[in-house]
């Protein structure tokens, strides 16, 4: 363990991979212009935005084959630390998919989505809500994103002695001068390139949900239940566990990059989830049924062509090696832990090499 490793960005990803790095016994530092201690609502730090659930989807595609797999490393890690730190907010309850078109994917269980799930179960048709054409349950996660990632970093800071350094990074090749002899650990969302910029098959996606507060003795405190509707919309409920309400979403808009909230977008999440989350649903002072919606939330995912870039690279002439894990989108916390475990072999093995 001879060389130092930096990790660039400060997302969910690059805070597991800090961790299980650290845990390995390597000397860890962070580079980011963003922490979860410093959030303050920036619109391109996606991961405090995060519903932050496990749901399972079908491959469609061979990116989405080489990447589902991550997933079902980060379910059984989280369980670990769901039992031993309470207060990383993870807590497992009962995940619901229902399909309200008929796609074949779903019917067929296609790769992707049934693989590996605790306790998966087709729902029988007579128990469907209403126009739903496909129903699954199955074991599910889901965390206070805000809080999951300031306790990643208090454990990073107190326990395992990483350093953080605020940085605003145009370049790994500055990443590399100032930390020679180092591994760098790429996890930047939209994959920054050696010499700057960024990579080519990487975009954004804009995602609106709404922070919900819930009526007391609200069901969907203990479950997260996912409508996928005609057309590849979504009504979905994710809890945040410590009182943190609910969200409720969504809208996916690749390349939309408005940063302002929509409130057509707004309306119509309430519309749908009034309709299919009942439980959810106040009075106002006229008494029209609503949703006492206590902020919305936009962010933008970074999403990637192919799916995740997870690979090392060695730059001519440099003392650095640098090892690529980003791309992740809507699936960050979902594949983080899957994807640090690589990233620890392929640090590994370039160790090995010097």
């Amino acid at each position: 363990m001879s060389k130092q490793i930096v990790v660039v960005g400060a997302g969910v990803i690059g805070l597991t991979c800090a961790w299980i790095l650290s845990e390995k016994g390597y000397k860890v530092t962070i580079v980011a212009n963003r922490f979860p201690s410093t959030f303050n609502d920036d619109i391109d730090y996606t991961s405090p935005w995060a519903g932050a659930h496990f749901r399972p989807f079908p491959s469609t595609n061979e990116g989405d084959l080489k990447d589902f797999p991550l997933t079902r490393v980060t379910f059984d890690v989280l369980k670990e630390i769901s039992a031993k730190f309470p207060e990383s907010s993870v807590k497992f309850m009962k995940g619901i998919d229902y399909v309200e078109a008929d796609e074949e994917l779903y019917t067929s269980l296609s790769t992707g989505y049934a693989e590996g799930l605790k306790n998966f179960e087709i729902i029988n048709k007579e128990f469907l809500p209403k126009n739903v054409k496909f129903g699954a349950k199955y074991d599910s996660w889901c965390l206070n994103s805000p809080l999951y990632l300031q306790f990643l970093e208090r454990r990073l800071r107190m326990y395992y002695g990483v350093e953080f350094f605020n940085s605003t990074v145009v370049s790994l090749k500055a990443i590399s001068q100032n930390f020679p002899n180092s591994s760098i650990i790429n996890c930047t969302g939209l994959g920054l390139r050696y010499d700057g910029g960024y990579d080519s098959k990487c975009f954004q996606v804009r995602g609106q949900t709404l922070l919900v507060r819930p009526p007391k003795n609200c069901s969907y405190k203990n479950m997260t239940v996912t409508h996928r509707l005609p057309g590849g919309k979504y009504s979905f409920v994710i809890p945040r566990p410590f009182d943190g309400g609910i969200i409720v979403g969504g809208t996916r808009q690749p390349g939309v990059l408005t940063a302002a909230p929509n409130y057509e977008d707004k309306e119509e999440l309430i519309k749908n989830a009034m309709e299919r989350f009942p439980e959810l649903i106040i009075y106002d002072d006229n008494g029209n049924p609503t949703l006492d919606v206590k902020k919305i939330n936009v962010g933008f995912r970074p999403m990637r062509q192919g799916g995740v870039r997870l690979e090392k690279e060695r730059i001519p002439n440099s003392s650095n090696s640098i090892i690529h894990c980003y791309g992740f989108g809507s699936s960050g916390f979902e594949m983080s832990w899957g994807a640090a475990e690589l990233v620890l072999e392929l640090v590994e093995d370039v160790q090995s090499k010097f």
